[in-house]
Formats: structure tokens, sequence, C-alpha cells
């Protein structure tokens, strides 16, 4: 199986995710939507746990993508962060269907209970990708070194996926969430006493 065809069939998995639970999804839905038979599926998943596995490694890897392009070395974190937050706004917009198989992955417990590395990917994607920008704020004055950076990430991240549900589900709400002002909050409680976190 050429990549090309492999991303094919992955993406068949993200788009009946994007609309179905990971228990509402068949074969041969996935069969029917990639336009590969399911022998051929089983050939090179063994199951439906295997696929669904390896749907999951793409999403990682495209969420590892996105993470790579907003974030930039030279920037201090809080512009950064900014950028983080926008950019995941903007895809609950602009890529509900991708957001929904996102919050598939991660919160069906079905699927959950079949990403036994999940945890290891988040981890290598914050040492490889957030760990440097927080080390350089330090470095640089930007915050306090004993800031907590998975408490830091945790809020955010709380607070982003509480506005993708409401999002997602098409709850009414009159808060807009704005990009800035949510990582100002969080400058508040982790630059050094006495400033405001920002570089002279």
């Amino acid at each position: 199986m050429s990549d090309e065809q492999r991303q094919k069939l992955l993406d068949a998995g993200i788009e009946l995710l994007s609309r179905k639970t990971f228990t509402e999804i068949s074969m041969d839905q996935v069969a029917e939507l990639s336009g590969f038979s399911k022998p051929m599926i089983y050939y090179y998943f063994e199951n439906k746990e295997g696929y669904y596995r390896a749907v999951a490694g793409r999403l990682f890897d495209i969420a590892e993508g996105m993470l790579e392009s907003v974030m930039q070395t030279d920037l201090p974190l809080r512009e950064n962060l900014k950028r983080y937050v926008d950019m995941r706004l903007r895809m609950v917009e602009e890529q509900p269907g991708l957001v929904r198989a996102f919050l598939s992955i991660l919160y069906d417990p079905n699927i959950g209970l079949l990403l036994d590395n999940a945890r290891e990917r988040f981890d290598a994607m914050r040492a490889d990708i957030l760990d440097p920008l927080f080390d350089r704020a330090v470095e640089r004055g930007e915050i306090d070194p004993g800031t907590n950076r998975m408490l830091v990430l945790m809020m955010m991240n709380s607070t982003l996926i509480a506005h993708t549900l409401r999002m997602t589900a098409k709850l009414p709400c009159e808060i807009q969430l704005d990009p800035a002002g949510m990582v100002d909050i969080l400058f508040d409680g982790i630059s050094p006493a006495g400033t405001d976190g920002r570089i002279q």
C-alpha cells in the first residue's frame, strides 16, 4: 500500500469519526467511504482496533504538524501561546469535522482504551516543541522559573476544550474567547513578580 493510499484510507476513518462514534462505525462503512475492500483493510490493519490505532496516529501527526507550524522559537512565549489559542479557535470554525474526530480520539472511552501510546505522543510533543519555548521564556525573564508548565497547559487546554465542545454541540454562548485576553490572564499568574512577562 502506497503512502497516498494509506492516507486516503485513514482520512476515511477521520471523516467517519467526525460524524459518528467509534461504536457506530462499521468496517463496511470504512470500505465504502475509502473505496478499498474490507479484506484489504483487514490485511493491512488486522482488525477495527488496529485500523483506529492507525487513524489516531494520523490525527496525532496532524496535531504535531499544526503545533510546529504555529510555534516559533524567535517569538516570546506569550505570543506563541496566543498563536496556539488562535489556531485552536479557528479550527473549531474552519474544520469542525477534524475537531470532532480529535475529540472522539481523546474522549470516546471505546477508542481511548486502544491508545496505549497516546500519553507518550503528547509527552513527546511537549518535550520537543513546548518545553524549549518555556525554557527560553525563563531565560528571558518572561515567566517565573517555578512556573508549573503542565498546569499552565492544562488550564489553557481545558478552557479550549470546553469552548470546542460548546461550539461543536452548537450550544448558545454569548462569550467569545479572545486569544490575547486568555493568554494575558495566564501570564498574570506566571510572570515574575512586578512584571507582565513582556520582553523589553
